[in-house]
């Protein structure tokens, strides 16, 4: 076996965990808007607990009516939720996989809108990102959030689960009891170190009285990470504390609103990234300690097993991507573990627009049942034109529904987008999604046409064809003087160091996405004074919060300027005139002008069908139907694939 300690047995008070890969409570936004358990949610774990993980610990879930992460928030403390949570742990066990229930409050981190509640903590102390002063919780009321943990306790057990954890992560209610930067108490509940571990030790006594025989857990964050708030060895304090109040294992985490890129950190951070502090805590304790973040390799995960830095291994995102990735590292078929990438598009940022999550290279997250590519009633012959993520996404999925497929692509490569985004700094496992693509296609047997840019002619004698020959860019959208060199993206992405360094570059972002961004950051490390501008309120407006707080630091760093609301009012030869609400500015020598357009979709070979095979089913993935973002065209060649 290529990973025995990965593959080892855990036992914990009695509870078998088969492997010692496991998923974090992460919410999903499949419940429904009743706080209750969806047959989408359970799809959702089944897949997972079928692909052979180990420990599945369901999202985090509402102790409280006070608390809710959003509208598709558990309500843990309504009886209401146990038939459905009894059919959600009864199919994750019938799979094999143990499961925990994460007890849950979100204390100052949440916002009003779902709860209609005031936002209650320790201390009327302003969260910084939703902005709302929360209500300093009395002593009575502490009390009654105390016996809400019992009682929640109660309803995981008669539910059927295999255990409890207590989430005292992620700048939550428990955390910001902890925290001296979040618990400014004057009674029994702050001050010393003692008061402000009282609520988290009157909470865990609780839940090992109601618990019974199951499992008692936390998550915990092991710094964070911000001046006169709690240190590594703050924390190691406080969980030898806890531990010893009973705890049969400890979950280590990372990140709050405070410092908030490290509870979802993207491809800027390296792999493993805070292993380290899983590995600090499990010196002092006798108990299990899990790490988390970041982990997508199960080489990587063994390595950390190996070298003692904990005893079980958290791969959330990385089996989001790849329910399978269990029994396919199980089997050695580590090459064909679809990857998670980092990127954030479709798990974070969609919790953030309030939708369900899914993933850019896993369109079935969450429609596992109506996505489920079952082999084709009658098979056909089948052309995809169009080797970027949503031409090798259709053809994929058509080759394992029996289909026939012949893919066309005009270049020598494959890989479309994917290969000019990843040259972009900091984005480069994005052409792992198009790597394991590829590999795919050449498992499955799919005829691949490098070099052939397909006519209608040549798309003739099959039975259906999938077009996804992308967009193009054209010439720049806007021209700031006549005076200098105006570049579009795909241009920009050419310039050499040579013709960059020392140049004042302006950045005009009209994509609202990452791409004005990175390409700043790419001329700005070959040595350009750059100013990125927008006419928006700020600068990539659509991109996810982690991955634009990550960029800005790093373009701060180099010393790229940013002007919002900007309006570009005139040129003298290098000289641009920039009103920003009203004030004026003039930016002095700007040698080139990088104008970051949307793309228009290619849509030559769609009318050329259109005219001379007008019976023929045709049909348009990804940009060439509209210009959008990898997720979507990956999304629309796995959903059309299905169609055919």
């Amino acid at each position: 076996m290529m990973f025995p300690r990965l593959f080892t047995p855990l036992t914990i008070k009695g509870v078998t965990i088969r492997n010692r890969i496991i998923a974090t409570g992460h919410l999903t936004h499949f419940a429904s808007t009743d706080g209750l358990v969806t047959q989408r949610l359970i799809d959702y774990h089944v897949a997972r607990a079928k692909g052979g993980i180990g420990l599945i610990i369901t999202e985090s879930m509402a102790i409280h009516p006070s608390t809710a992460q959003s509208q598709y928030t558990i309500r843990l403390y309504d009886r209401q939720v146990l038939p459905g949570l009894r059919e959600l742990t009864s199919q994750i066990k019938a799979y094999g996989a143990a499961v925990f229930c994460q007890l849950h409050h979100m204390g100052r981190e949440m916002t009003s809108v779902d709860t209609m509640r005031p936002v209650v903590a320790p201390s009327a102390l302003m969260d910084p990102l939703k902005r709302e002063v929360p209500h300093e919780l009395s002593k009575a009321e502490i009390r009654e959030l105390v016996e809400a943990y019992a009682t929640c306790t109660a309803h995981a057990r008669e539910a059927g689960y295999d255990g409890v954890e207590v989430h005292c992560a992620h700048g939550y209610l428990i955390q910001e009891f902890l925290s001296p930067l979040t618990n400014h108490r004057e009674d029994e509940y702050g001050g010393s170190f003692e008061g402000r571990l009282r609520f988290a030790r009157e909470v865990i006594r609780a839940v090992k009285g109601a618990a019974g025989q199951m499992v008692v857990g936390i998550r915990i964050d092991g710094d964070e990470f911000v001046d006169g708030g709690l240190s590594l060895e703050d924390v190691q304090e406080i969980v030898v504390a806890l531990v010893a109040e009973g705890l049969d294992y400890v979950g280590l985490s990372v990140g709050h609103d405070l410092n908030y890129p490290p509870i979802f950190p993207s491809m800027d951070f390296p792999l493993g990234c805070f292993v380290y502090l899983a590995s600090a805590i499990k010196r002092l304790v006798d108990v299990p300690v899990y790490t988390s973040h970041r982990i997508n390799d199960p080489a990587l995960a063994e390595r950390i097993l190996e070298e003692g830095h904990a005893d079980l291994v958290a791969m959330t995102r990385a089996t989001l991507a790849d329910p399978e990735l269990p029994n396919k590292a199980k089997e050695g078929d580590v090459d064909g573990i679809r990857p998670c990438v980092g990127c954030l598009q479709r798990c974070f940022h969609r919790l953030r627009l309030r939708a369900p999550i899914s993933c850019l290279g896993n369109p079935a997250v969450g429609r596992e049942r109506e996505f489920a590519p079952l082999p084709a009633s009658q098979p056909r012959k089948v052309a995809v034109v169009g080797g970027g993520p949503a031409g090798l996404e259709a053809a994929r999925v058509l080759a394992l529904r029996r289909h026939h497929v012949v893919l066309f692509e005009q270049e020598e490569e494959l890989g479309g987008m994917l290969r000019l985004a990843a040259r972009v700094p900091h984005r480069d496992e994005l052409m792992g999604i198009a790597r394991w693509q590829i590999l795919q296609l050449k498992r499955l047997g799919v005829e691949v046409r490098l070099g052939q840019r397909a006519s209608a002619k040549d798309l003739a004698p099959f039975d259906a064809v999938v077009l996804a020959t992308g967009a193009e860019y054209g010439p720049p959208s806007l021209v700031v003087s006549e005076q200098v060199p105006h570049y579009n993206t795909l241009e920009a992405l050419e310039l050499g160091e040579a013709e960059v360094a020392g140049k004042t570059i302006l950045v005009v972002d009209r994509d609202y996405h990452n791409k004005a961004l990175g390409l700043a950051e790419r001329l700005a490390q070959m040595g350009a004074q750059v100013v990125v501008a927008t006419e928006e309120a700020e600068v990539g407006v659509d991109l996810d919060l982690v991955n634009k707080m990550m960029i800005w630091e790093r373009l701060r760093e180099l010393g790229v300027k940013s002007i919002s609301k900007a309006r570009f009012e005139g040129a003298n030869g290098e000289d641009v005139l920039v009103v920003h609400e009203g004030w004026e500015r003039v930016l002095r020598g700007v040698g080139a002008v990088v104008v970051v357009d949307k793309p228009k979709a290619n849509t030559l070979l769609a009318r050329e069908m259109e005219s001379q095979f007008p019976e023929k089913a045709v049909y348009l993935a990804g940009n060439c139907a509209a210009p959008r973002l990898t997720p979507e065209a990956i999304f629309d060649g796995y959903r059309i694939a299905l169609e055919i």
